[in-house]
């Protein structure tokens, strides 16, 4: 079992849920936020692939209808990013933000790139896996009908388009050419500071490393190569070799067949997964 599983089933009683996804991008930055800290906290699991996340219940919770969502002595906190300085702020436990206030302003710089570029993941990863395991489970019609149920109009053009096959190679160039301006940014930025992007590691840190995470089961590890940018490639080697990380990414997909239903696959290093 998972480490961050097994932390949430010893965990039924305490104060801290979260309501996320096995593969969810998002998910795997609070998890990882979580594990880092050293947080009990209970598992709200929302299936995506069932629609979870557009039951009443839960859009009273979260209104936008996405994961994850932290609750707090019973009040939510939404949003990753925020929940992860959160989690950071509220917890005891090694801090995720740096002591100086110059680098914590760069940390937050980097976060902000993060969440204003980092989301053109979603397009390919709509079409290469989201759709695919939808298809296993619903028909076009249904799966249509359920686009414009999504309370986002982001996620839901993204989702009309994937099920009427409206997305051009040249829009997948596109994401995947903004993904390449922030990588280059990354390699600069750790070729200046050295092991992680702000000298140490930090909630930077855990900000991208699920979306390189996600890059790499769609087959795009092309975009850090030793060759290409070798100083991203070693950040990402270690972010793999991080137990954390590895606690946080290794959530089971609690009623599929992972990545490997759809063809896809996503590695963690096998020495560690297994005591992770």
């Amino acid at each position: 079992m998972p480490k961050a599983e097994m932390r949430a089933a010893m965990s039924r009683e305490n104060n801290v849920e979260l309501y996320h996804f096995w593969s969810s991008v998002c998910s795997v930055k609070v998890r990882t936020c979580l594990e880092e800290k050293r947080v009990a906290w209970t598992s709200r699991y929302v299936d995506l692939f069932r629609f979870d996340q557009m039951q009443p219940d839960y859009l009273k919770l979260n209104p936008d209808g996405v994961v994850p969502t932290l609750v707090h002595n019973g009040q939510p906190i939404r949003e990753s990013s925020i929940i992860a300085e959160y989690v950071d702020d509220a917890f005891d436990g090694p801090p995720l933000k740096p002591a100086d206030p110059l680098m914590r302003a760069r940390m937050r710089e980097f976060v902000r790139i993060c969440d204003d570029g980092l989301p053109a993941i979603v397009l390919p990863t709509m079409v290469k896996y989201i759709l695919p395991k939808l298809r296993n489970r619903w028909g076009d019609e249904e799966l249509a009908r359920r686009a414009e149920q999504r309370p986002t109009d982001f996620y839901r053009r993204v989702h009309r388009k994937a099920v009427e096959r409206d997305v051009s190679e040249h829009e997948l160039a596109g994401c995947f050419a903004r993904l390449e301006k922030i990588l280059d940014r990354m390699e600069a930025t750790l070729t200046e500071n050295g092991r992680w992007i702000v000298g140490e590691f930090s909630l930077a840190d855990i900000a991208v490393a699920p979306y390189l995470f996600r890059l790499s089961a769609l087959g795009e590890e092309r975009f850090w190569s030793v060759t290409r940018r070798p100083a991203v490639a070693d950040w990402y080697q270690r972010i793999l070799e991080r137990e954390t990380f590895q606690a946080a990414a290794s959530w089971p997909d609690e009623t599929g067949g992972g990545y490997e239903e759809v063809g896809l696959k996503a590695s963690l290093p096998t020495s560690n997964v297994a005591s992770a």
